[in-house]
């Protein structure tokens, strides 16, 4: 039982914490049989279970210099969350379809390079100034607001609007939940870093997602597009 107690990394006699991580379970389990009809509601039981089993990803990651650590979680829960919308969008016309490549392992490469263009931005930000990791799921997730589907998805929101918003409210869990994933185990291991505003931090952050993305866009995705 001790054995028991400490792989599952908490304490038995904690009744109210036993009782949250079965409710979390209960909870994800419960969203992981509805990603069968719908696949990116597993984009929540992927939080969910990350948290759950927290401890063990810092064990784990916490062997690799951070900077590759926070990289390549950052890429693997990205490429994880483009998984879940591929499938999503299996029996979607071609032309229909909400990704960077309707052939799948395109879409794939494509988005490797796309996650790694963001995440390795966000890793530069986060060395230099103090991120909350809300700050980095707000962050991360309004840029995708303005990124997705080069700029519809923001104006949707006034030209349908209650759809529309709740469409924004939902791209940002999308484009949010893989970076703070990934910060959630790697923040520990950050140093202290320079404290400015909020305003300033997101001015500063989108700026820099911005740009990225547009280097991503204007070079390396066509770039990729003639070779694949």
């Amino acid at each position: 039982m001790l054995v028991l107690n400490y792989y599952l990394g908490y304490n038995i006699n904690n009744k109210s914490y036993m009782n949250k991580k079965i409710l979390l379970i209960i909870l994800g389990v419960i969203l992981i049989v509805l990603g069968f009809k719908s696949p990116m509601l597993l984009i929540f039981p992927m939080w969910i279970f990350v948290y759950l089993f927290l401890d063990k990803f810092k064990l784990l990651f916490g062997k690799l210099p951070l900077w590759l650590s926070f990289i390549s979680l950052g890429v693997g829960f990205g490429l994880l969350t483009e998984s879940f919308a591929i499938v999503e969008n299996l029996e979607v016309a071609s032309g229909d379809k909400v990704l960077l490549s309707p052939d799948p392992f395109n879409d794939l490469v494509l988005s490797f390079f796309y996650y790694l263009f963001v995440i390795t931005t966000l890793y530069f930000l986060i060395k230099k100034y103090s991120y909350s990791k809300i700050e980095v799921f707000f962050l991360v997730g309004v840029y995708g607001v303005f990124a997705e589907e080069m700029g519809q998805v923001f104006l949707r929101i006034f030209t349908v609007p209650v759809f529309g918003f709740i469409y924004a409210i939902y791209v940002v869990f999308v484009y949010g939940i893989f970076p703070l994933l990934s910060y959630m185990i790697c923040e520990d291991r950050f140093e202290s870093k320079k404290q400015i505003g909020l305003m300033s931090k997101f001015l500063i952050g989108l700026f820099a997602m911005f740009l990225q993305w547009a280097i991503y866009g204007n070079f390396v995705y066509n770039s990729l597009n003639t070779i694949l």
